[in-house]
């Protein structure tokens, strides 16, 4: 059984850091992997937003995370990263559907997230959770999605 959880920094940084390097940096077109400055600088990301991870327990490593951030009406997903060997067995679709109800139950009526362009197992997983590409940033190689969370 896996439960979806908020971010313990002590216990799930280190991990969430792992996932982040060998999982989201190898798809970026925006970062190198290796990058000094962007390695250093992901522990204070995680510090700003939110973070819910996939996990065992309530002590266990995480297996998955979602990072976002409340920005008034709009709930902005910023990364999800689940370990490869437990991919397909719906931590990505939980962990999104939380993100979504923390969002509604602070007021946002709108999720929106960035996808790399050739990312299209993300970008097909997303459109089955309802997202819906509205423009392609060709500086960045990246669609942005957008979802109405509340009619």
């Amino acid at each position: 059984m896996t439960i979806i959880r908020r971010r313990r920094p002590r216990l799930d940084t280190k991990e969430i850091l792992r996932l982040i390097r060998t999982e989201l940096v190898p798809r970026s077109h925006t970062v190198r992997e290796g990058d000094p400055y962007v390695l250093r600088e992901l522990p204070k990301r995680l510090r700003r937003g939110h973070t819910l991870v996939a996990a065992r327990s309530k002590l266990s490593s995480p297996l998955g995370f979602i990072h976002y951030h409340l920005l008034g009406e709009q709930l902005f997903l910023d990364m999800l990263a689940v370990q490869p060997r437990h991919q397909g067995r719906s931590l990505g679709k939980r962990l999104m559907l939380q993100a979504e109800q923390e969002g509604m139950s602070h007021g946002c009526v709108y999720a929106r997230l960035f996808v790399d362009d050739d990312n299209d197992k993300a970008h097909s997983f997303y459109g089955r959770l309802g997202y819906q590409t509205v423009q392609h940033h060709s500086d960045f190689r990246c669609y942005e999605l957008y979802k109405q969370l509340v009619p």
